[in-house]
């Protein structure tokens, strides 16, 4: 009889840190939950230097995943630099989020509210992570 020795097998480690962002036209709403506990949200400056801010501080929250709402122009720019700086991201449409809100029975509608939704959807929801558009094609959108 062969010697069959039994390989314990390490889990697959899950993240532990999700980030929601509501994205508005002028600020930024970041919401973090660690193990399904939210922290305060913190505000940022839909600007370029308030988006830096933003991705400086998810950069040093290792294994962080990020989800934020689809939002005609205002989180595309903040989508791009996340993604160019490594962190995970999904970009969920707005119709989604607002039915995983309701399910959960969010009744209050505010950006910190939101920004938790978006968090709480990206600790429960398979990831599917948001594709960059190409150079070429942020080249042609620079001139519309």
């Amino acid at each position: 009889m062969p010697n069959l020795q039994l390989i314990k097998r390490q889990p697959e480690s899950k993240p532990v840190l999700f980030a929601g962002i509501d994205v508005g036209s002028e600020e930024l709403v970041l919401a973090v939950r660690k193990d399904g506990k939210p922290f305060d949200p913190q505000t940022f400056a839909n600007t370029p230097s308030g988006r830096a801010q933003l991705v400086k501080k998810l950069v040093k929250l290792p294994g962080i995943i990020t989800c934020l709402e689809a939002t005609g122009i205002y989180h595309f720019d903040l989508a791009v630099a996340l993604h160019d700086a490594g962190v995970p991201l999904m970009v969920v449409n707005p119709k989604a989020s607002h039915n995983f809100a309701k399910v959960l029975l969010k009744n209050s509608k505010t950006d910190a509210v939101d920004a938790d939704t978006l968090a709480e959807y990206a600790e429960r929801m398979d990831f599917v992570a948001w594709t960059r558009p190409t150079d070429e094609k942020l080249a042609v959108r620079s001139f519309a």
